[in-house]
């Protein structure tokens, strides 16, 4: 199997509710860190396609306080202008995005990968999606159909990044 590309630009925040008077927005950190995110000066905005549509934008002024953390955009200086922009995805250069521990790994690394169980490809991670407690990965299946797994070490083994593949450790979990 062919090693997989690595995207050049990753998702690493969504735009939240306006704040206050001067077109401030809520930052929901995909990391949970924010200091990359302040250290950009410029980021992309996602359009209605995600990074197909981007486009860069300024930061004006990163704030961050027990609310979170929050920016206000260049042009975007209103509440009114602001609320244009909410739901939308923040991407910066892999290299510029918050580092991994160990252990840890970019969820668009993650789609594309092909799933295996003892050693056999079953499927390919078609999605990451956000389960509430744990992210739950898609898993497309060869034998048709689809199903959700928990990415918890129950149920989720090696992940080899050189070769594309994660193991799915027992069969069940697909049915």
């Amino acid at each position: 199997m062919d090693k997989k590309q690595k995207a050049e630009y990753l998702a690493v925040a969504r735009l939240g509710a306006v704040r206050g008077l001067e077109g401030e927005i809520k930052l929901h950190s995909y990391s949970g860190e924010f200091s990359h995110i302040e250290k950009a000066g410029e980021i992309m905005l996602g359009g209605e396609a995600g990074l197909e549509d981007a486009r860069p934008i300024r930061i004006v002024q990163f704030l961050q306080g027990g609310w979170g953390a929050s920016v206000i955009f260049e042009g975007f200086d209103t509440p009114e202008k602001a609320r244009t922009l909410v739901g939308r995805e923040l991407f910066l250069p892999r290299e510029k995005a918050c580092p991994l521990r160990p252990h840890e790994y970019y969820v668009a690394d993650l789609v594309g990968m092909t799933a295996t169980v003892n050693g056999l490809a079953i499927g390919v991670i078609a999605a990451v999606l956000d389960g509430g407690a744990d992210a739950l990965l898609e898993v497309k299946r060869d034998s048709g159909g689809s199903a959700l797994v928990p990415f918890r070490k129950e149920f989720v083994g090696e992940i080899d990044e050189e070769k594309g593949e994660l193991e799915i450790l027992s069969s069940w979990i697909l049915e």
